[in-house]
């Protein structure tokens, strides 16, 4: 099977999960002795064509104001602009459409698509490719990705989103196969009318470069609960009410280390507000703080659509406190790999955390059940599972292309 994979960014362009998911399903395709292209954006003018660890990668020049992923202040007409422009970019759609030209490849899959549009998806059914999509965040529906405004989850499009992403919400029809991330994210499209009635749907959960830890832990020491916060320090993390909680306990009995960064004004007026039990670390390596933490907590106010630090988490053997927001509590078994709270009830932030630091040994006593849970987040089976929605894709539309040719209804 020949796919091409169209990613917003990939390698060295990285970011964020989307385009780490691409390389990993494309570099599996390969190393499965499929042959795999991958077409993507980069900040340069024209195209050029290069090869990643075997995989053929095609780099086109964004076309647009700007590129968007440097860190430069635009004034605010300007993204409106770079906005209107990215809800239906036929430059970039022409520019897929000759690679797919070249290429001629059996199935599509694409990623993110900040810079090409989703009008590249018209390109691929013109040529009466078989397209799959996979959902990694809510861009489809809001140009910021998040449906997060003013403090607060919406529970709809607004006027405004709504107008900037109606070529993506007709387009998406066009999708065959469609992907989440997380069963809340798909079901968060489909309930907003996204993809025709007649997509066949899937769930495929991310995956890591790693393997779970299953050596023996020492055990735990006497002493606080050690808790761990991993990411970036913004609003819609929630980490100014978690560590608002942590005034509940003494310093010997928890205590909360703050793994990553933020703007500076913001960070400062959490480090003003945090109590003594409280640790900045700034950005440290992942593995140095899981081993120095006891539990992982993910207070999210927004709907992530999975969290993939807690699969980090796992591979350590570390359970997890999560909020309820978006696709967490889909990879929390309650109760065995940690537990599940409600952001908007006083206290339940509290109550998660302080079942742990009243009883210790339930660590202990999840970390079997957390290694047989980090099991299903390894890449191979993240692999497969893609593999297999492609080959069906494929496969469902050459029978029904060769029922059109035999005049059958399909």
């Amino acid at each position: 099977m020949k796919p091409v994979l169209i990613s917003a960014l990939y390698h060295p362009y990285q970011v964020g999960g989307a385009e780490k998911v691409a390389r990993i399903v494309a570099e599996g395709l390969l190393e499965r002795g499929h042959e795999p292209v991958v077409i993507t954006t980069q900040p340069d003018a024209g195209i050029r064509v290069d090869h990643v660890n075997g995989v053929k990668v095609h780099y086109i020049g964004l076309k647009n104001l700007y590129w968007p992923h440097a860190r430069q202040p635009r004034s605010g007409a300007a993204r409106v602009l770079w906005h209107a422009i990215d809800r239906y970019n036929p430059a970039m759609a022409a520019a897929v459409g000759r690679v797919l030209d070249q290429e001629k490849p059996d199935v599509v899959h694409t990623h993110a698509l900040m810079g090409f549009s989703c009008a590249v998806w018209k390109q691929v059914k013109s040529r009466g490719l078989p397209l799959v999509h996979t959902l990694h965040d809510y861009a489809l529906m809001c140009p910021k990705t998040a449906m997060f405004r003013d403090g607060c989850n919406c529970a709809t499009q607004c006027g405004v989103c709504a107008t900037y992403t109606a070529p993506s919400k007709r387009l998406s029809r066009q999708v065959d196969h469609v992907v989440g991330v997380s069963r809340y994210t798909l079901e968060r499209h489909l309930q907003a009318g996204y993809f025709a009635p007649t997509v066949r749907q899937h769930v495929i959960y991310n995956a890591i470069a790693a393997l779970p830890d299953e050596s023996p832990r020492h055990p735990r020491a006497p002493g606080p609960l050690r808790l761990g916060y991993v990411g970036q320090l913004i609003p819609t993390k929630g980490i100014r009410e978690l560590i608002e909680q942590m005034s509940a306990w003494s310093p010997d009995e928890c205590q909360l280390l703050v793994a990553g960064k933020g703007a500076t004004a913001y960070e400062q007026q959490l480090r003003t507000k945090a109590p003594p039990n409280v640790r900045f670390l700034g950005f440290i390596d992942p593995d140095e703080l899981y081993a120095a933490i006891d539990l992982l907590v993910v207070p999210s106010l927004w709907q992530e659509p999975l969290g993939m630090i807690v699969l980090e988490a796992y591979m350590h053997g570390i359970p997890a406190v999560v909020s309820r927001r978006g696709g967490l509590p889909e990879i929390v078994d309650e109760g065995r790999t940690g537990t599940t709270y409600e952001p908007s009830e006083a206290g339940s932030l509290r109550e998660a955390i302080g079942q742990f630091v009243r009883d210790p040994l339930k660590l202990a006593q999840m970390r079997p059940a957390v290694l047989r849970k980090a099991r299903h987040f390894v890449l191979e089976r993240l692999q497969d599972e893609y593999l297999r929605v492609m080959a069906d894709a494929q496969g469902v539309h050459a029978a029904g292309a060769s029922s059109r040719l035999l005049g059958r209804p399909t």
